[in-house]
């Protein structure tokens, strides 16, 4: 590949992974110096939101966060990494002729199954409460579902799961009752 077609390619790339550093870094710092709390808790609680998604909660909650901003975090980081992931797979899908006819195989074999194609964008919710938002927007790619209502159903099932186990953290719900 020469330099002059390579160029568009790695600005198009480097615009993916700048959208999501202002997400997942620049946002929540700026949250945090904003409302006075701990850089290195906020730091402590975007690293851990990055290897265990939603499991950072009790872990920003535990660095004395609040509720709210840990939410907050834990919602700018999923965001981030999701539009980052979109953005890299449709560089791929784009430059790429071998994945090119890989996804229209994919969207193809998608659509000839009912079931998939009536409800399998809604099997995005448990995808990311099980398998976590890396794996939905390869999922969601690789079968060729709408990008917008995608990324809404991924982000209410991690929004869902994030509140829970906050909540559940901080004892509003009890999850088990010692007598």
């Amino acid at each position: 590949m020469e330099c002059g077609t390579l160029l568009p390619y790695l600005r198009y790339l480097c615009g993916a992974i700048t959208k999501g550093m202002v997400l997942v870094v620049v946002l929540p710092l700026a949250a945090a110096i904003l409302f006075a709390l701990p850089l290195s808790s906020t730091i402590a609680l975007i690293t851990s939101t990055l290897v265990i998604e939603y499991g950072a909660a009790p872990v920003g909650l535990g660095l004395g966060l609040p509720p709210v901003f840990v939410l907050f975090v834990l919602v700018c980081v999923a965001l981030g990494v999701t539009l980052s992931l979109f953005d890299i797979f449709d560089l791929l899908g784009e430059q790429s002729q071998r994945v090119a006819r890989f996804l229209e195989k994919s969207a193809e074999r998608a659509k000839h199954t009912t079931l998939l194609t009536k409800y399998g964008i809604y099997g995005l919710v448990p995808c990311v409460l099980t398998l976590g938002f890396y794996v939905c927007p390869p999922v969601s790619w690789v079968l060729g579902w709408r990008r917008d209502l995608s990324i809404l159903l991924i982000m209410a099932g991690y929004i869902a799961i994030s509140s829970v186990t906050i909540l559940v953290t901080m004892g509003i719900f009890l999850v088990s009752q010692v007598n």
